[in-house]
């Protein structure tokens, strides 16, 4: 019986092959991974449809003519026969902007599925008529729209939601980049302070991105906006690690925040990536202690781009960082460095150097410099080499060129396996056999056998 089992051909399971049908069932969260909330690559259908030789055309009152013929349904309708005798043109729209705002957050927030996707339109539409104006409303009518988004069951409103979000930032992103700080604290709830769905959070994100990415860009003009954005997302995290709530969304959203702001389109970086990644990893340095939060903001930012990228396009953010460790070690030449930095930088070269096993590094041998001086920190400090001083040192030693490395093996030997680490340097030796049987025997057996020899003769001796 058993053998007649084991002789059964086993069920050959179907890979998973992608439909190329257009209607297909999808899960939810197959639709949802789906969705793109990125407007900013794209054109408002009543933009490319206005007048713009007319000073009296209206972005609001294009839009509103078009959806009248595409969608009929009731709530709309009874919206379009409000709303129509207020916004003939764009003196009438500026004139009766308090009068159209109620209106639409009144329709809005019945959360009428068939007629949101025109209501959010127009609400963008309506935001780009009144520019500055728009400050007014603007607070009411992003929680209206993420909390819509917060909470409605259909794919499409999400999308719509966040979209809809998306255009608000960019039509006013010069109201709002010269102090972010105010929409951050407004959207927090949406990016996981509060109890979100994972989507939400990564929508929120994801819709704001611009208006950080705008901050970056004028940085070498004016640095306030930036730095009041990126110490505002420092202290958010750091105030939940000390108030031990456990929000684990809200770091997460601010990584995805800065993650998308410093990507760019091919794997590649944006323009200002470089500078926002150095302003983060600037102002995580400056803190006198180095909180568990802040390391997670920096280390999952840092590996969510080297996800991204490949090793040519990394690169800037590569020479950010090591650029930045060096300053800290000058700062530690003259005893000005902190205990906090210090563990920032050798979790940051750990980072660089182990994840995907170092392939996104170009600059070996400023990688095992970096490497050296930090080693010698701590010895001057009279401490043994953390954890992520030995992890990052195994893989440089593993990663780095021959023809790059063997020069400072020895510098970096001597420094590893002295008497003060003996415990650290039998550790390390350990993680390095197992990774690397071959490289351990040319470069490490000669000092790990020196190391036991010395090890027996002390023994011997007492």
């Amino acid at each position: 019986m058993s053998s007649a089992r084991s002789s059964r051909p086993k069920k050959v399971v179907k890979g998973g092959t992608t439909s190329t049908r257009k209607h297909r069932f999808q899960s939810f969260n197959q639709r949802v991974a789906t969705l793109n909330i990125d407007p900013i690559h794209k054109t408002q259908r009543a933009s490319t449809e206005i007048n713009e030789d007319n000073p009296t055309a209206s972005y609001f009152k294009t839009d509103l003519n078009r959806w009248k013929d595409l969608n009929l349904s009731e709530n709309f309708s009874n919206f379009c026969r409000e709303i129509t005798p207020l916004c003939d043109s764009l003196p009438q729209v500026l004139h009766f902007h308090v009068d159209i705002a109620s209106i639409l957050t009144s329709f809005i927030g019945k959360g009428d599925s068939h007629s949101l996707e025109p209501l959010l339109s127009l609400l963008a539409s309506f935001a780009h008529d009144l520019a500055s104006k728009f400050e007014l409303h603007f607070s009411d009518a992003v929680i209206l729209v993420a909390s819509l988004a917060a909470k409605h069951a259909d794919v499409e409103v999400i999308e719509w939601s966040f979209n809809c979000l998306a255009w608000l930032f960019k039509y006013l992103s010069r109201l709002l980049v010269p102090d972010l700080r105010p929409l951050l604290r407004v959207m927090s709830p949406y990016l996981g302070k509060e109890h979100q769905k994972f989507f939400t959070t990564r929508f929120a994100a994801e819709s704001m991105s611009f208006l950080v990415r705008k901050a970056a860009l004028v940085y070498h003009k004016n640095q306030k906006p930036l730095e009041n954005a990126v110490s505002f997302i420092l202290a958010e995290v750091d105030e939940m690690e000390r108030q031990a709530r456990r929000a684990p969304l809200y770091n997460q959203g601010f990584m995805t925040l800065l993650v998308d702001a410093i990507k760019g389109i091919d794997r590649g970086l944006h323009s200002s990536g470089p500078t926002l990644y150095s302003c983060l990893i600037k102002a995580v340095l400056s803190a006198s202690i180095a909180t568990k939060g802040r390391m997670e903001l920096l280390e999952g930012v840092t590996v969510g781009l080297i996800h991204h990228t490949e090793a040519s396009t990394f690169h800037p953010l590569s020479k950010v960082a090591l650029r930045a460790i060096e300053g800290q070690i000058h700062e530690a030449a003259i005893g000005r460095i902190s205990d906090a930095a210090l563990e920032v930088c050798e979790r940051l070269l750990c980072v660089l150097s182990t994840v995907r096993k170092g392939s996104r590094v170009q600059e070996w041998d400023s990688t095992v410099d970096a490497l050296l001086i930090l080693l010698r920190v701590r010895e001057e400090q009279n401490q043994e080499p953390t954890p992520n001083l030995l992890e990052a040192a195994v893989v440089i030693m593993q990663s780095a060129p021959l023809d790059e490395l063997i020069p400072k093996v020895r510098l970096v030997m001597d420094r590893i396996a002295n008497k003060r680490n003996q415990d650290q340097f039998l550790v390390f030796c350990n993680i390095f056999r197992e990774l690397d049987k071959e490289r351990f025997e040319g470069l490490i057996q000669p000092y790990f056998v020196k190391h036991v020899d010395l090890i027996v003769a002390r023994s011997t001796v007492c």
